[in-house]
């Protein structure tokens, strides 16, 4: 771009100017003969110009001839003409070219093909009875004119002109020159539409990467987008940063999780074996009585309420059990499809109370899984119960199999009540819930259930929209014995 700009400096300031210099002398020079000649030429015509009548065209050829003639040899290579407008014919003397005796002919269409070329600037000339200095011919014969009127008592009559060819080197070295200017010009421009497409790419890369850290401020999961060159360098190496603290996070709050788990194992496990004794004594009670008082009226009434609620909290003892307490991992080969059929014929009955269309879609090209049984039987009761509550009117459950790099996914979507947004992060943590009744452990032992098989549950849900769980099992898991998930070391269980 630099070297173009100096191009066309010097083209502008300095070849342009010996061009103008060039011009200038050959004006001046041709101004100076074309005067003095006419001069001469318009006093000779005023002698012998005495009556009322126009000078004849003969009168102006023949005098033209007697006052240019014997400037020819002199001035070689100019050329000399006169125009009379009233018959519209030149006379020329001198050549511009190395010359030749021509004949008739030739001379006609001479003077024919100087009129053509000659001609708009005679009758500027003319019209205007201002001399005229003008250039004419093609890009690799051009000639410079002087045009000046032959003005006889306030008359124009005739229109003079003198001619020189400019010297070939002259006029293709311009040519060339001019060529050199649009070429410069148009390196220019593409120079300068490259420069505005690059600060364009620049500034929408600029663009991209502050909105995409704008975007990252607010969630850091929000990668910046791929980008070429070196703001791509900086793109890929704040979205290295961003995966690693997003990485970070993830670990902290698994540990903070872990933590505390820890501590509700412990005092679930606590109160689970502080409670079951006095349910025992009282169970126990409760025999005593029907045995004993069997024959007190209302008795029966009272004892079997009295189990109910005995047996509502074993339940419910059984739970924090199962929660607080680590429990063996009894790892066999088993379908997944077989375990969802089995926890539907037994839920039957319930869901058809609660009027709940099941969909169950199985891809049956799945393969077995290595996994408890039991326990994913637990984790699919718990979120089939749960769906079939959310559908107090009934509605639809849609249950989905498949297989995708060696492990298997299972959806569960129902058209319930939904879960709001907000509380969707926190469904899984102990003794969270939703519901009027219940501990709030059941999805928080799916979700260590299924940890222990190193697989996924997630949730994808909305007020009045239903919810969707979805659970990732690795075909051949790593099984864990849910140490990384409690600690009931010295809970003295």
């Amino acid at each position: 771009m630099l070297v173009s700009l100096v191009a066309l400096m010097y083209d502008i300031f300095f070849a342009s100017r010996t061009d103008e210099v060039v011009f200038l002398d050959k004006e001046q020079r041709l101004e100076a003969l074309v005067k003095s000649t006419n001069i001469e030429y318009s006093r000779n015509l005023e002698s012998q110009w005495s009556g009322p009548e126009d000078i004849s065209p003969t009168m102006l050829d023949d005098e033209f001839t007697q006052v240019v003639e014997p400037l020819v040899p002199a001035n070689s290579g100019i050329r000399f003409g006169l125009y009379v407008p009233s018959t519209e014919k030149i006379a020329v003397l001198g050549f511009l070219h190395n010359y030749r005796n021509l004949s008739q002919e030739e001379e006609a269409q001479r003077e024919k093909d100087i009129l053509a070329n000659t001609k708009p600037g005679l009758i500027a000339t003319e019209m205007g009875k201002e001399p005229l200095f003008r250039i004419s011919g093609s890009w690799d014969d051009q000639v410079v004119a002087y045009i000046t009127p032959v003005v006889v008592k306030g008359k124009v009559i005739a229109v003079m002109w003198v001619e020189e060819r400019l010297n070939p080197f002259f006029y293709q070295s311009s040519y060339f020159g001019k060529l050199l200017r649009y070429f410069t010009l148009v390196v220019l421009a593409l120079v300068m539409m490259g420069t505005l497409i690059i600060i364009k790419n620049l500034t929408s890369g600029v663009d991209r990467l502050k909105q995409g850290l704008h975007n990252m401020e607010s969630d850091i999961h929000q990668l910046l987008p791929e980008m070429s060159g070196e703001l791509g360098q900086v793109a890929r190496a704040v979205n290295r940063m961003a995966v690693g603290l997003a990485e970070k996070e993830r670990l902290e709050d698994q540990l903070r999780q872990s933590e505390h788990l820890i501590a509700l194992g412990r005092l679930a496990t606590g109160v689970a074996h502080e409670l079951r004794n006095p349910i025992g004594i009282i169970k126990t009670l409760v025999e005593l009585m029907k045995q004993e008082y069997s024959q007190v009226s209302g008795i029966e009434e009272f004892t079997r309420a009295i189990d109910e609620q005995v047996d509502r909290q074993e339940v419910e003892i059984q739970e924090l059990l199962d929660f607080g307490r680590p429990s063996k991992v009894s790892m066999k080969e088993c379908s997944v499809n077989k375990l969802i059929k089995g926890v539907l014929s037994f839920s039957a009955a319930m869901l058809r109370k609660q009027n709940v269309v099941v969909d169950f879609q199985p891809d049956n090209k799945i393969a077995k899984i290595i996994a408890d049984a039991e326990k994913l039987k637990q984790v699919f009761v718990n979120i089939i119960v749960n769906a079939a509550e959310s559908m107090p009117c009934g509605g639809k459950l849609e249950i989905i199999t498949k297989e995708t790099d060696n492990t298997v996914t299972i959806i569960f979507s129902d058209t319930g009540e939904g879960i709001p947004a907000e509380e969707t992060s926190n469904i899984f943590d102990p003794f969270y819930t939703t519901k009027k009744t219940g501990t709030g452990l059941g999805l928080s032992i799916s979700y260590q259930n299924i940890k222990l098989h190193g697989g996924t549950i997630d949730v994808d849900s909305d007020l009045d929209k239903g919810a969707t769980f979805i659970i990732n099992l690795p075909v051949i898991p790593q099984c864990s014995d849910r140490s990384d998930l409690l600690d009931t070391k010295n809970s003295g269980n």
